[in-house]
């Protein structure tokens, strides 16, 4: 895939709004500083991308869980 410097923004057509459920998230990735949106892009385990905004409850407490885990190890 190629990867264009605006192909990691994101647009508000691609944002949901809806809580993902945490075992279907593969990985996420913070926007670039360059783009108009603060938001974070979802993989989901099917290759689906998302658009979430940074400041939604239900990622901070997945973020939150997350790094919890992965820094006990």
């Amino acid at each position: 895939s190629v990867r264009s410097p605006y192909g990691a923004c994101c647009y508000k057509e691609m944002f949901v709004r809806q809580k993902i459920p945490a075992f279907l998230i593969r990985s996420y990735q913070k926007t670039p500083s360059h783009c108009s949106r603060k938001a974070v892009r979802v993989e989901l385990l099917k290759g689906k991308k998302f658009c979430v905004d940074w400041e939604e409850g239900w990622f901070q407490q997945y973020q939150r869980q997350k790094e919890s885990t992965s820094t006990s190890t």
